[in-house]
């Protein structure tokens, strides 16, 4: 199983090398809308900080701050704040995401959040998440999850919703290295073929007791007119 599970995510990461040669980077704004760094599975930590960076290699940096608590084994609540700056501090866009999960089984949840653009109420917006992990293997490990977003700042002015669906394969090496690969795709109701994106986005983690050090890239891959970012995430999460 092991064997073949290495096999699986050889191909795959010489499919997501031949992709860089000719795709540049996009993400879908829905992807940040939620209080944790990305799609996650864990329990939060009973207080848990988190701090980010966000590259687009320019002027235009993210730096998202987040705080989690576990009120009890099914509930997780927190909060995300999330800092834009554009043309070397000329200037910052900020943004506010509150939300909570109810975990119904160990690795599965429904999520609520509520995103607000503090600098345009306008481009705000309401997600709703289901995501699940599964174990295949002791080292081997897949999340699956599917989101719908409500309001312009998810779905734009000619849209209705927005939906994405993910599954991220992730191969666990003990307690301290992880490998994801994340397929990301989404789009809108209302305006489906020009909002239709798809994102490859690799991931690599330590874990030093309560400490995930996490490094993303992202990989767009569908429409040339989404992918005009080239971006580079690190994050960094902890147990207080």
């Amino acid at each position: 199983m092991i064997y073949l599970t290495l096999i699986i995510m050889k191909r795959i990461l010489c499919l997501l090398f031949a992709v860089l040669v000719t795709n540049s980077f996009a993400l879908d704004h829905l992807w940040d809308m939620r209080y944790t760094f990305g799609p996650e599975s864990r329990p939060s930590p009973q207080i848990g900080v988190g701090l980010g960076i966000r590259s687009a290699f320019n002027s235009d940096v993210l730096f998202p701050l987040n705080f989690t608590t576990r009120l009890n084994k099914q509930f997780d609540v927190g909060a995300k704040l999330d800092v834009n700056t554009y043309n070397k501090l000329d200037n910052i866009h900020t943004a506010l995401d509150i939300g909570g999960r109810y975990r119904y089984k160990p690795s599965s949840f429904i999520a609520l959040d509520g995103y607000l653009d503090l600098s345009d109420v306008n481009a705000s917006a309401i997600v709703f998440t289901i995501g699940t992990q599964n174990f295949i293997s002791k080292c081997f490990a897949n999340y699956y999850e599917l989101r719908a977003g409500f309001l312009d700042g998810a779905t734009g002015e000619d849209g209705y919703v927005k939906f994405s669906a993910s599954m991220i394969p992730t191969i666990v090496f003990g307690q301290v290295f992880r490998l994801f690969i994340e397929v990301t795709s989404s789009t809108s109701v209302g305006n489906f073929r020009d909002d239709f994106m798809v994102d490859i986005i690799p991931k690599i983690e330590l874990t030093f007791g309560g400490t995930h050090i996490r490094i993303d890239f992202d990989v767009g891959v569908m429409q040339e007119k989404n992918n005009d970012v080239k971006t580079i995430g690190l994050y960094v999460m902890t147990a207080l």
